[in-house]
């Protein structure tokens, strides 16, 4: 009829027809991963479900209706989403899970390594699909600043200082650097190092790329990913020092919102600690993580807990969903919001001014294309740029304990508060009692596969005395270190024993055991060329 809108190809008998013609991901092996996807508005006559087969090594990418038992990562979306993650450039991907009206459920990580592999397209099959479903033109945005913008924004005075910063760092920890050179341009574009002893400044400096076309420098603010994680845990023990928080009580103490559906008894303390009864493939916040405020906080509030998992003992790290609820509580008993609470009382007394908590609309104008990207690397292939957590409305939301940017010379400026018992440059943030609180053994007798034991109140401990598995900071590191890492990008930590404080950001994301690996290699570098082992 005329004016009738023509049916949309994507899903469409013609289009599955198209990808059963390709050749198919090989079944059973490491390298393939599946995902089904669960349509809120099937179109008539498709599916309202699909399996997704994707290959990472050769990019082979299988599509067929959903059939047996699902697979671990289910992912619940409507029709355009569905299109956008599959068929889409990399920031329409990522802006599937700032929509709002996405669920999902299982191994989130997976989706990291699934990007890049849609990004590089290796077999040509997302190319062939996009053709099917009429897509045509390039699936790039515009992703590149161009080595003209950075160079017009730092000058050569900003490219000199970042080269006589490296050298620096040379200077002082040459195996470090060596190490960390090993892994830019292979494992990772670019890599941003800070290690400091007894409070001195010993290496600030960035090597690489931050995103296609942009240096990395001792400047650049990168994605702290977990590693922010204890910026909350320093704030509610100042509330804790103050009298007007108790971790061992209900969060729902604090948050009458947050009783009921099974969470009565869940405290901060757990959330903390990562013990809480919500498994990590289980957070309410998967698919709405950089959402809208409203759909992310009913959520997080108002999750149910299964009766079978509610005191389910075990580690379930919660990515970002403990993390939220945790900050909810800091308007509730101060009046002000976490981020700036965060600013006032830990950023500003420790002198961390370049850091973003989160940015503001007028940074993401002023600095946002030339923010270092997150590029992941999948078998055999080269590191792919992807758009998690960079685009505009993933920076500029507050995301805690995930999305926070800064140099590492920031971080490192946080850590020394805890080093030193709570005393900064610009006052004292805590009392030692609590410094040593917030770092003690919380968490004991309980581990994860990833190689976490251990746990203090936010921070990682050093666990090595566990197995060598169990190695959280270096072969070398005391018993008494604590920090935190970074899904696979990056590890901060500081050693009392040493007066040491270390922090690494790789902008490429590897498996855990190919991190793992790169990590203490880096800082065992460390304390070998600070004749600290």
């Amino acid at each position: 009829m005329p004016g009738t809108k023509p049916a949309d190809p994507f899903l469409s008998t013609a289009w599955l027809a198209a990808g059963r013609s390709l050749e198919r991901p090989p079944a059973g092996v490491r390298d393939t991963v599946t995902l089904r996807l669960e349509l809120t508005d099937p179109p008539p006559g498709a599916p309202p479900a699909l399996d997704v087969a994707v290959d990472l090594a050769a990019g082979r990418l299988g599509v067929a209706a959903a059939a047996g038992e699902p697979p671990g990562l289910r992912i619940t979306l409507p029709h355009a989403a569905a299109r956008a993650l599959l068929l889409g450039s990399p920031q329409e991907r990522a802006g599937v899970f700032e929509r709002g009206d996405v669920r999902a459920e299982g191994n989130f990580s997976l989706l990291f390594f699934i990007d890049a592999a849609l990004r590089r397209d290796g077999s040509g099959h997302v190319a062939a699909l996009r053709a099917a479903a009429g897509l045509t033109g390039s699936r790039e945005t515009g992703e590149t600043a161009g080595v003209e913008e950075e160079a017009e924004a730092t000058g050569a005075a900003g490219a000199k200082e970042a080269a006589e910063a490296v050298e620096r760092a040379r200077e002082a920890l040459p195996g470090t650097v060596r190490e960390i050179e090993r892994e830019v341009g292979t494992s990772t574009p670019g890599a941003q190092l800070h290690v400091s002893l007894d409070g001195v400044t010993l290496a600030d400096a960035g090597l690489g790329e931050a995103r296609p076309g942009v240096p990395m420098t001792h400047r650049s603010l990168p994605l702290w990913y977990c590693c922010a994680k204890p910026l909350l845990s320093a704030a509610l023990g100042r509330l804790w020092e103050a009298g007007a928080y108790d971790p061992y009580l209900p969060v729902s103490h604090y948050l009458p919102e947050f009783g009921g559906e099974g969470k009565e008894s869940i405290t901060s303390m757990d959330l903390l600690t990562h013990t809480g009864p919500l498994p990590t493939g289980g957070d309410p916040l998967h698919g709405v993580v950089a959402g809208p405020d409203g759909e992310r906080l009913r959520r997080a509030l108002g999750v149910a807990v299964p009766p079978h998992s509610r005191r389910a003992p075990g580690v379930n790290y919660s990515q970002w969903w403990a993390w939220f609820v945790l900050a909810r509580i800091l308007p509730a008993v101060d009046g002000r919001e976490y981020r700036p609470y965060v600013e006032e009382e830990i950023l500003g007394p420790c002198g961390m001014a370049d850091t973003r908590v989160h940015l503001t609309p007028e940074d993401f104008a002023a600095f946002g294309d030339r923010l270092p990207l997150i590029h992941v690397s999948n078998p055999g292939s080269a590191p792919q740029p992807t758009h998690w957590w960079s685009t505009e409305a993933a920076t500029t939301r507050c995301i805690p304990g995930v999305n926070t940017r800064g140099p590492l010379s920031d971080l490192g400026r946080f850590l020394t508060m805890l080093l030193r018992g709570g005393d900064a440059p610009g006052g004292r943030v805590m009392s030692p009692t609590t410094a040593v609180a917030l770092t003690a053994r919380h968490r004991t007798g309980l581990y994860d596969r990833y190689g976490n034991a251990d746990w203090g109140m936010g921070f990682r401990l050093e666990c090595r005395h566990l197995g060598e598995e169990f190695t959280s900071f270096g072969t070398h590191a005391s018993p008494r270190s604590y920090g935190h890492d970074g899904l696979w990008t990056a590890v901060a930590f500081a050693d009392p024993d040493a007066g040491l404080t270390v922090a690494v950001h790789l902008n490429g994301k590897v498996e855990h055991e190919r991190h793992r690996e790169r990590i203490i290699r880096i800082a065992d570098a460390v304390y070998e060329d600070l004749r600290l082992c």
